[in-house]
């Protein structure tokens, strides 16, 4: 795959996986954010498909969602955390970067995969278990089950992924949250 990066060298391109002190965290799903059905040619198949990308493609498929955040980190730096359930079967670090992700975005993990809980719980854990309660968060997801993080998501159309208008909010957000650490300093 074009691109495709060996995760055993990126240690010594920048310390990933490291919480940057202040930087927002966007919790990020992938089918209907940055994966989104799209034609395309997949090698796997050898023919142009209308379909998801999966884990066995090595990337997701929506470039231009890729895209929206690396602009996005450009303008308010901040972490992921994947909240996909591509988690569980997967090196979602990998993905991403084979996928464009500016590689400078650090991805600190992923969120517990607690049965029959709604996505919003599990984000919630994570925030308990990593002590990060004071973090400014945002959600990216085409879902609403965000039980007590409702107000943290910036919900995405499950066939259009994140575009300028999800990108819009989330650079609305992020420069309320430097205005508010500015502010109460």
């Amino acid at each position: 795959m074009k691109g495709e990066m060996d995760m055993e060298t990126l240690p010594s391109i920048f310390d990933y996986g490291k919480r940057h002190k202040n930087f927002p965290i966007i919790f990020l799903d992938f089918d209907g954010v940055v994966n989104t059905i799209y034609y395309r040619f997949y090698e796997r198949d050898n023919q142009y498909k209308f379909r998801y990308a999966n884990s066995a493609d090595g990337f997701v498929n929506n470039e231009q969602a890729i895209q929206w955040l690396n602009e996005l980190y450009k303008n308010y730096p901040f972490d992921i955390v994947i909240t996909s359930t591509w988690r569980t079967h997967c090196n979602y670090r990998r993905i991403l970067y084979n996928s464009g992700l500016n590689m400078k975005i650090s991805i600190l993990g992923c969120t517990p995969n607690l049965s029959g809980a709604e996505r919003g719980d599990e984000i919630a854990q994570w925030i308990i278990d990593n002590k990060e309660r004071d973090a400014d968060i945002i959600i990216l997801d085409d879902d609403t089950d965000m039980s007590i993080m409702k107000s943290s998501l910036v919900k995405c159309d499950p066939y259009l992924g994140f575009t300028i208008y999800q990108y819009q909010e989330c650079s609305k957000r992020m420069k309320q949250f430097e205005e508010w650490r500015i502010n109460n300093g």
